[in-house]
């Protein structure tokens, strides 16, 4: 999912850096809306492994149908969110081109939200059940469309006009529409999955007094809200470095893209620990669960160790694979130093937010998120951005992202003793 925006920024910056910086302010807005669905939407695969803990599988088909009434209505309210977003785009600040290369964008993607919230309805059942290599092929190849058709719309090809920016928007849709049909029929036509299409749609006339709305609320809102601090701190940040400039702006993306990517490999190290601790929690393991947190953190750790030396040594090719812009290039290297600095921290992060969620822990983190980001990265940020008592090194869009890396820090510290200090008493 991640490396279609890595592509899209790529093919988008070959048209220049004020499409580059309005792809970006795009995107942010775009996940600041959709993250606390995707976030409610996780925690339907922790309920199914606890459910899998407890041995309770009459009850599958039930929590197929609440989650997807649920996933349904958050789709809705995050329409409605977008709309306003798109209706009061003056509120971001953007420099006058950026905002009118912006507006038709975003309201492109914006149609793309409920099919790809679909997809994560589909896709975290079936990762509940451990069936992950489905949702893995299929966005592969929902990849490979949305570059192809990339190349098409974007830069006219095959006959199609040449919609520039806005080429992004429909390849976006229409990769996302191909993302929930496909994971749809895996969910329902898998053997590894057993949920069947005809047990799911009679879900729907049974008056079953088994719901699972208020688990899913209880678990997932919480978890809602933690991606939503997280991706809406990185968010105000795009925000932020596009009232310095749009190559800040522009710089600030490349680097984001990049550091997202990274994450996003940290994530599904997160998730895969959250199903097995989930399990574990489920029938009274408390063992394996803290064998799971320790093995999950090692390797998120591992991992994240990689990529800080990979961009740490090539800093500037990286950013060169987004722009020709030299300043641009100059500003998203250094940005890239400063993300190879908080991997570690960023790691560890996503990996306790995971465990945390497997053993329903979710409402404390949440407000150890908001504390990290909200009252310490982005006040750290602002100020050192617009300072001038301050290095200059310090200064402009690099303060944000130093901003940045302090609060993702106290959140990974946080969030890892917070785990282990409650398998104490177990």
């Amino acid at each position: 999912m991640v490396l279609t925006g890595f592509f899209d920024t790529i093919m988008v910056g070959d048209l220049g850096h004020q499409q580059l910086a309005a792809a970006g302010v795009c995107n942010s807005i775009f996940f600041f809306v959709a993250i606390f669905p995707m976030g409610v939407t996780m925690a339907f695969s922790t309920i199914v492994g606890i459910l899998q803990g407890k041995n309770k599988t009459s009850s599958y088909h039930i929590l197929a149908r609440d989650s997807f009434i649920v996933t349904l209505a958050l789709s809705t309210l995050g329409g409605l969110g977008l709309w306003y977003c798109i209706s009061h785009f003056h509120l971001f600040q953007q420099t006058d081109i950026v905002s009118a290369l912006s507006i038709p964008y975003l309201t492109l993607v914006a149609w793309s939200l409920m099919p790809m919230l679909i997809f994560f309805f589909a896709k975290n059942l079936c990762d509940g059940f451990s069936f992950t290599l489905g949702g893995m092929v299929i966005t592969l190849l929902a990849l490979a469309l949305n570059v192809f058709l990339n190349w098409i719309f974007i830069y006219g090809k095959l006959g199609s006009p040449a919609y520039g920016l806005n080429g992004a928007g429909y390849a976006t849709i229409i990769s996302r529409i191909f993302l929930a049909a496909t994971m749809l029929f895996v969910l329902f036509k898998s053997s590894k999955i057993p949920i069947t299409f005809t047990s799911f749609r009679k879900s729907f006339l049974e008056s079953s007094r088994i719901t699972f709305y208020k688990r899913i609320f209880t678990l997932g809102l919480p978890t809602g809200f933690q991606y939503f601090l997280e991706i809406a701190a990185f968010a105000g940040a795009a925000v932020l470095a596009g009232t310095l400039g749009s190559r800040e702006s522009a710089a600030h993306n490349l680097a984001i893209t990049l550091a997202s990517l990274t994450y996003m490999f940290a994530g599904g190290i997160s998730a895969g620990s959250s199903i097995c601790v989930a399990k574990a929690y489920g029938n009274g393991n408390y063992t394996n669960v803290r064998n799971y947190g320790l093995q999950g953190h090692k390797i998120g750790l591992l991992v994240m160790l990689v990529f800080a030396l990979i961009f740490l040594a090539f800093s500037t090719p990286l950013a060169s694979l987004f722009t020709t812009d030299s300043e641009v290039i100059r500003m998203g290297a250094n940005l890239l130093i400063l993300a190879a600095i908080f991997q570690l921290g960023d790691g560890l992060q996503a990996v306790s937010v995971g465990l945390l969620r497997g053993i329903e822990d979710t409402v404390l983190p949440s407000f150890l998120i908001f504390i990290a980001y909200w009252v310490i990265a982005i006040p750290a940020g602002y100020y050192l951005s617009y300072s001038k008592n301050v290095p200059v090194i310090f200064q402009s869009v690099n303060g944000i992202w130093i901003g940045l890396s302090l609060g993702l820090t106290i959140s990974a510290i946080a969030l890892t003793y917070r785990f282990y200090y409650l398998l104490r008493s177990k």
